[in-house]
């Protein structure tokens, strides 16, 4: 009996690879976002920190250190927050289309292998087929040496 072979292995091994990169691309991916998010927490809470030293300034002057600094270091630290948001909202853009790129190289993998599924049936089902006319040949040769015997 011969072994099953399906002709698109190489290209099904293919999609298999495509797909496994495309893991290591959405791994990458959300590695990034989670960094981007801590980098946008971080600067959340500087943030924080700089509304209440301005406070703090506002309610007891300090004659060495103005209240401009103060204001402009505030200023500074929310530009550096939009920053981060803004790296934050790239990385899940990337994430997101990363996660869209596994999807569909799953469904590629996926039509590949059923395709195989079903070739490997097909295959299956015609050896069934062979092996029984293979024994009613044996059947029927049998068959006809008996009754040549008993003749």
């Amino acid at each position: 009996m011969r072994t099953f072979r399906f002709r698109a292995e190489a290209a099904l091994d293919l999609r298999r690879r495509e797909h496994d990169r495309a893991l290591v691309v959405l791994a990458r991916a959300q590695a990034a976002f989670v960094a981007a998010q801590q980098g946008a927490d971080a600067a959340a809470k500087a943030v924080g920190d700089a509304d209440r030293a301005l406070q703090q300034a506002l309610l007891t002057p300090d004659p060495q250190l103005p209240l401009g600094w103060y204001r402009s270091w505030r200023l500074k630290v929310r530009e550096d927050h939009r920053a981060a948001d803004a790296r934050r909202d790239a990385r899940d853009k990337d994430v997101r289309e990363a996660n869209a790129e596994v999807s569909r190289s799953r469904q590629r993998v996926r039509s590949l292998e059923r395709l195989r599924e079903l070739a490997l049936a097909a295959w299956e089902r015609d050896s069934r087929q062979r092996d029984q006319r293979t024994m009613d040949a044996l059947a029927a040769l049998r068959y006809a040496r008996d009754e040549r015997t008993f003749q």
